[in-house]
């Protein structure tokens, strides 16, 4: 077994304490669970459908005809939500959810509540959010009151009340909704409207584990891995985050792919696992595995030393970021352009320009092959 390794609070930041021939943990592994700010968030609803579904979606026309019932409105929205046949245009996907909506379909309701609370083709409205998931609550839309479980826990459009969220995510629960056990997990984790109890916290990822729900099974490896109060087993680790990202869930490759490389002595199912799930993490939109990618060809780990390749990860990392990026990766950014000339700099910002251009930015934690409803 292996012994439990100091923890790093601060992401993509060389470990003081490392000294030659020991490990280094020097890139924090993303953990949600494990963060000071309450971690739970919205599911939007349409993208649980599955593939059959959005091909019929792509091969029609969304003004080949005029709605006739609830489902050809779904239908318009969705193809304004995605650019299926037509140009992306979410203030007309929100005009259509809301026509399905006011004809009492839940899953609309639900996208409603979703794009007021992200400010999606309207303006921010945390109030309004927390009205449609209430009436989708109605509507019998379990995904709504995971919604408004979440709301509650925040206090964002509704007074903050833990007690009510709790009873949310327990009647959930109760019914095997594995997102809803995950949650309880980590109010037990962090002690946020639960009394903080690793035991509890770990009795609810696991259950939603055993039900292969990817943030129960992310929820596990957190704790085999970087939980400063539990046993660490990364092995056990390995193999809960490959079922979660085997599920799309992209915090889950950040996290195994950091893994893989802090410790070569666990094999990688084939070669570049650790690579591949960094980039594809990346590709989802995750700032934190670009930031990796950029360190790795800055000291050549697992990849020849590359500093316009550094440079370039940790310009598409800010990019992904923002302000909370950028303020993480200065000394980085600023070590790899000291490698670089001004023009190799200024190709290196295109560079990463136009790789963001073929890969929006998103802020999912799923992966958009995966068949599980996505996180803003």
């Amino acid at each position: 077994m292996s012994t439990t390794r100091p923890f790093n609070p601060n992401p993509c930041v060389s470990s003081a304490s490392h000294r030659p021939g020991q490990h280094k943990v020097w890139l924090v592994i993303l953990s949600i669970f494990l963060a000071a700010e309450i971690p739970a968030t919205l599911f939007a609803q349409n993208s649980e459908q599955n593939g059959s579904q959005q091909d019929a979606i792509e091969g029609q026309s969304p003004l080949a005809s005029r709605p006739k019932s609830v489902a050809d409105e779904l239908r318009r929205a969705e193809q304004y939500q995605f650019g299926k046949g037509v140009a992306k245009d979410m203030a007309q996907s929100l005009y259509w959810y809301r026509k399905a909506a006011d004809h009492g379909d839940p899953s609309a309701q639900v996208q409603l509540g979703y794009f007021y609370y992200k400010g999606i083709g309207v303006a921010r409205d945390p109030v309004e959010s927390a009205r449609w998931f209430a009436r989708a609550i109605g509507s019998g839309s379990p995904t709504a009151k995971l919604n408004l479980a979440v709301l509650y826990l925040r206090g964002a459009g509704v007074p903050r009340d833990p007690e009510l969220a709790m009873n949310f995510l327990d009647e959930l629960a109760r019914k095997g909704d594995t997102r809803a056990e995950a949650y309880l997990g980590i109010m037990y984790q962090n002690g946020f409207g639960a009394p903080q109890d690793q035991s509890v916290a770990e009795k609810w990822f696991l259950k939603a584990a055993r039900g292969n729900g990817p943030e129960g099974l992310f929820g596990m490896g957190v704790l085999y891995s970087t939980s400063p109060n539990h046993e660490h087993d990364f092995r056990k680790a390995v193999e809960f985050l490959r079922r979660s990202a085997e599920a799309g869930y992209v915090p889950a490759m950040h996290s195994l792919g950091i893994l893989l490389l802090d410790h070569p002595e666990i094999p990688q199912r084939h070669s570049g696992e650790a690579l591949s799930m960094l980039t594809r993490a990346a590709e989802a939109g995750s700032w934190r595995a670009s930031a990796a990618l950029g360190l790795l060809f800055r000291d050549g780990r697992g990849v020849s030393r590359d500093a316009g390749e550094s440079l370039r990860w940790l310009t598409i990392a800010v990019l992904q970021g923002g302000p909370e990026a950028e303020a993480s990766l200065e000394r980085q950014l600023s070590r790899s352009r000291e490698m670089l000339t001004a023009d190799e700099q200024s190709r290196m910002a295109q560079s990463a320009q136009s790789w963001l251009a073929g890969h929006p930015a998103s802020s999912s934690l799923f992966a958009r092959a995966a068949s599980r409803p996505q996180f803003p």
